[in-house]
């Protein structure tokens, strides 16, 4: 409880009255992720209806994506791709009245398909952005970000997959998504940007990664209630730490520009 309390204060504190380009493109990436942390609360809401975990993770992420899409609709900076925000909250209106339907399998599934395509048009915007940005080190924010949606899209697709719910596309998600993770965080430790700091946090990624990864392989022998507590529990850990880094991106690029 402790764990989630911490993680929701960490983002409560932002202070948009400094709010940057390197801001808008980190906020619009926590939009992605987003987009994927609601979707497996849900589905994992049907696995464990009495866990007052999954409602928490639930409520206050769909709470946040409201705070967030006001956020970036009030950034001055991003006026030139308005149409894009306007796509991403008809897809989020879409997306919100399945969310917030009672839970079942059906509603589920419909939520997992759904929240492919809010992904879908969330990214685009983050893309938008990264192009309005001055300098290079936007892209590494915007790969940073999307380690933060891959780490809860790979609990999307396990627990669609626990569930039966879309069990080919979850199946063959999951594989995908934990290769995409491995494969960005290598590219992200190449970058000649990164200060010891950022690469000291990366190297922390790959040790959640590896750990993440035993649970998917089999390699646990422990119960299925304790199997998701220990995947959720370590992929929260992935989406922590990525966040630390998709900051420290983001001040780099800030710092970049006022140069």
């Amino acid at each position: 409880m402790k764990l989630i309390a911490v993680f929701f204060l960490l983002f409560l504190s932002f202070d948009i009255s400094a709010f940057t380009m390197g801001d808008a493109i980190n906020i619009a990436g926590r939009q992605r992720m987003l987009s994927q942390r609601i979707t497996q609360a849900y589905i994992l809401r049907g696995i464990q209806p009495s866990a007052e975990r999954h409602k928490k993770v639930f409520s206050r992420s769909l709470q946040e994506f409201k705070r967030n899409h006001e956020k970036l609709s009030n950034f001055q900076g991003a006026e030139k791709i308005e149409t894009q925000l306007i796509k991403v909250q008809k897809e989020w209106e879409k997306f919100e009245k399945i969310a917030l339907q009672p839970t079942s399998k059906e509603s589920a599934t419909k939520l997992f398909e759904r929240s492919d395509e809010l992904l879908s048009e969330t990214h685009a915007y983050v893309v938008k952005l990264q192009q309005l940005a001055p300098h290079n080190s936007a892209e590494l924010i915007n790969i940073a970000g999307r380690q933060r949606m891959l780490s809860q899209r790979i609990v999307k697709n396990y627990a669609a997959k626990l569930w039966e719910i879309s069990q080919d596309n979850a199946s063959s998600g999951l594989q995908q998504d934990l290769s995409e993770y491995s494969n960005r965080l290598n590219q992200l430790l190449e970058s000649p940007l990164n200060t010891p700091e950022i690469t000291h946090n990366l190297r922390k990624a790959q040790d959640h990664l590896n750990y993440a990864s035993r649970g998917f392989e089999g390699e646990m022998k422990i119960s299925e209630k304790r199997q998701i507590q220990v995947i959720t529990g370590t992929t929260d850990l992935m989406l922590r730490n990525m966040n630390v880094i998709t900051q420290l991106y983001a001040k780099l690029l800030d710092s970049n520009t006022t140069l």
